[in-house]
């Protein structure tokens, strides 16, 4: 390799280190969320969501996360099965979904700021496992889905230290990139992070 080529080298070496040198910033975050409905007429409704994400941040505001999340929502309610049968009788769906996803997240304020709001959007691919169950008829169906997931959320950290921060998280998984049924599978989870 001739100097003109080590040069040329050395000072892209050179211009890339500093912006290599911020981008070395990576967070890493867990975070859960709970929740559960009953209703009178017998309805009830129970979700767990659990996730980890890391991100790599290539300016002070903006990040290329990585995440993982899993959950489960199990619905139980009484039917009639659309008037096929006269006592009604216990129904039981539960969906276990993994999404494996790529975002990106946008922070509103300066990284300097010890209030962080955040906007976060992506995609992924989406494995849910459904499993709808008639105890009473012995009648047990499982089903599977592979789709491509969007995602779409908004957050806000609150540092405790310079490395450490709570975060909390409304955040939603959209089969298909459907935005217009974000209500269908959207929580309020809260978790940790670290910066490294």
């Amino acid at each position: 390799m001739d100097g003109k080529k080590i040069r040329v080298l050395a000072l892209l070496l050179f211009a890339w280190a500093p912006a290599s040198a911020f981008a070395a910033v990576v967070e890493l975050s867990a975070m859960l969320a709970y929740s559960t409905s009953e209703y009178a007429d017998g309805y009830r409704s129970v979700q767990r969501r659990y996730s980890g994400s890391i991100d790599f941040k290539f300016t002070s505001v903006s990040a290329l996360q990585f995440e993982y999340m899993q959950s489960k929502t199990e619905i139980a309610y009484n039917t009639t099965l659309g008037q096929l049968i006269l006592i009604p009788t216990r129904e039981n769906i539960t969906y276990e979904d993994k999404v494996y996803s790529f975002n990106w997240v946008q922070n509103l304020v300066s990284a300097k700021w010890i209030i962080q709001p955040y906007v976060v959007v992506g995609g992924g691919r989406m494995n849910r496992r459904v499993t709808d169950e008639l105890p009473a008829y012995n009648y047990k169906s499982v089903t599977t889905q592979n789709v491509t997931t969007g995602t779409g959320g908004a957050g806000l950290r609150i540092f405790l230290t310079r490395n450490m921060a709570i975060k909390a998280e409304a955040k939603t998984y959209v089969p298909n990139f459907q935005f217009s049924k974000w209500k269908e599978n959207q929580m309020l989870s809260v978790g940790l992070s670290w910066m490294f």
